[in-house]
């Protein structure tokens, strides 16, 4: 994947500063020796000393390796944003690992790098394979939480970690399965508890649920409850804290969010970064981040279209279905969203020196968008099984000839020009250079079918900017290229600026700047700029392009 690295420095002062977590429980106790031995031992002369095993690195120099081979284990491409990472000793060996996780998709995809410091920490050693996707109970569970159980076996010497998945299969499906993690030996195994498969029938006014145990037989849902206590009987218990630090790609000063009004006896307690709104299809998911500087961890809450104020638990009781998380780093895990939650909000609530401070609210647009862009997500399902990703095939079917230049394709909902229905963005997984960060297509609807606004070609290529502004880069050949940015509008993309090279051979050979209009011909009114101010404005859109996360189509 195409990297975008966290700066090193800031990187390097949250990886120094992150906890060394463990759980509670000892190995075995060293026992002595046979009394045979111990009189053989006595009957002959005394041995030289043995060596010393060599002492493990100390803790300072395991995180630096962690920190020098953070090109291992770090998520730097933008599909896994948010991701978090946590140090941990979760075996208890005296060697640290490093655990990154992220969570994407409305199917609820989690993806997780496990790393361990080698015993001289010239590097690091792989403890479970990466980039895993959750397709069944043996693979990665939603592990970025505040805390886990921890169980320690005595006589194998092993530390085991339950943990609950989900998975979800449309609005109305979701599998659940209890995993347990353990680590020994620098292999780290999954071992499957249980599962249990609920179905939402009647439009959620009922439902079906079906448990089995680990070898797949029948069993009840008390039994689905009770299955990590009842594999764990006997077994020391504890809990292990995971203190995990959020890494994002950083928003460039121009779309960072005001900073809301400070109380007049504490100046320096402010809200520094409010929710955002989200437009979601039945069945999806997103995150809500808040920050304040010098306030505590934020209370968040949800109102309804009355403004009527609801906590997590009273919310999630009047929309059946709804999940609502509580994540480290001011974040709110918002999930199987219903039809119900349109047009509620989401406010975080900072208390601090002076008083507290409440978000501006983020709504939440819900609605059965999917169905609607089926027929869009169905063309690319159609290119890839039948191995046809050439150009001619992609002109001929209505899909972006960029399809060559990535392994998989994805698609996410964004409300691009916030009007409640979102747009639908598809973009490339594995993507090779040329592609990357490219926009293959961008869909709205219109009477609830799909309309295409943009779709990139190998000479004209379409960017999505932070702050939802669409950013196309064409050519015309060597002395004619321009680069436009659109916002998105009633009527489809609507021109700001552009920037054009025209160099026909004559006196209108310059690089121009266009407001309001884009023609690939200077227009009366134009600005003549230089090559190197071109080059500049190009390079500051470019600087704030990014993919949202995907839903993996193919």
């Amino acid at each position: 994947m195409k990297a975008k690295r966290f700066p090193a420095l800031i990187l390097t002062a949250l990886l120094m500063a992150a906890l060394l977590v463990g759980c509670g429980g000892s190995g075995p106790e060293t026992q002595p020796a046979p009394a045979a031995e111990t009189a053989q031992a006595q009957s002959t002369q005394t041995p030289e000393p043995s060596a010393a095993a060599p002492a493990l690195p100390s803790e300072s120099e395991q995180r630096q390796a962690i920190e020098a081979n953070r090109a291992l284990w770090a998520f730097e491409d933008d599909y896994y944003t948010p991701w978090f990472y946590t140090v941990t000793d979760l075996d208890h060996n005296g060697l640290l690992e490093i655990l990154a996780a992220s969570t994407q998709g409305t199917g609820v995809f989690t993806y997780a790098n496990f790393y361990e410091v080698l015993p001289d920490a010239s590097g690091l050693r792989n403890l479970y394979h990466e980039g895993v996707e959750i397709e069944g109970p043996d693979d990665w569970p939603e592990i970025i939480r505040d805390s886990l159980p921890c169980y320690y076996d005595a006589a194998s010497d092993t530390y085991f970690y339950p943990c609950e998945g989900v998975t979800r299969e449309g609005a109305a499906h979701q599998y659940f399965a209890w995993s347990a993690l353990s680590l020994k030996n620098g292999v780290a195994e999954w071992e499957h508890l249980a599962s249990k498969d609920v179905e939402w029938l009647d439009g959620g006014e009922s439902e079906r649920i079906t448990c089995t145990d680990a070898r797949d037989n029948p069993i009840s849902e008390a039994d689905y409850d009770s299955a990590v206590e009842r594999r764990f009987a006997g077994m020391e218990k504890s809990e292990v804290k995971l203190d995990w630090t959020q890494v994002q790609p950083e928003l460039p000063e121009e779309v960072q969010p005001e900073a809301e009004s400070t109380p007049e006896n504490n100046p320096e307690f402010n809200i520094t970064k409010n929710p955002t709104s989200e437009s979601l299809t039945i069945g999806g998911k997103t995150w809500f981040i808040a920050h304040a500087d010098n306030g505590v961890a934020p209370t968040w809450q949800m109102l309804d279209p009355e403004g009527e104020v609801y906590t997590l638990s009273a919310a999630m009781d009047s929309n059946p279905g709804l999940q609502l998380e509580v994540l480290p780093q001011d974040t709110l895990a918002v999930s199987n969203v219903p039809l119900s939650v349109n047009g509620w909000s989401v406010v975080a609530r900072f208390d601090g020196d002076g008083g507290s401070l409440t978000t501006e609210p983020a709504f939440l647009y819900v609605g059965d968008f999917m169905t609607a862009y089926n027929g869009v997500i169905q063309k690319y399902k159609d290119a890839y099984e039948s191995g046809s990703r050439d150009a001619g095939y992609a002109y001929e079917h209505g899909i972006s000839e960029i399809i060559a230049y990535s392994g998989h394709v994805g698609y996410a909902l964004k409300d691009l020009d916030k009007n409640g229905v979102p747009e639908m963005i598809i973009a490339g997984i594995g993507t090779e250079d040329f592609s990357d960060k490219m926009i293959y297509d961008i869909y709205t609807l219109s009477d609830n079918k799909p309309v295409n606004l943009a779709q990139s070609r190998a000479r004209s290529r379409y960017y999505l900017r932070t702050d939802s502004l669409i950013v196309n880069e064409g050519s015309g050949g060597a002395a004619f290229s321009e680069v436009y940015l659109f916002s998105v509008g009633a009527d489809g993309l609507m021109p700001k600026e552009g920037v054009i090279t025209f160099f026909p051979g004559d006196d209108r050979d310059s690089c121009y700047r266009q407001v309001g209009h884009c023609d690939y011909e200077p227009q009366p009114g134009d600005e003549r700029i230089s090559m190197e101010d071109y080059s500049a404005i190009w390079e500051g859109w470019k600087s704030v392009c990014y993919v949202p996360p995907l839903t993996q189509i193919a």
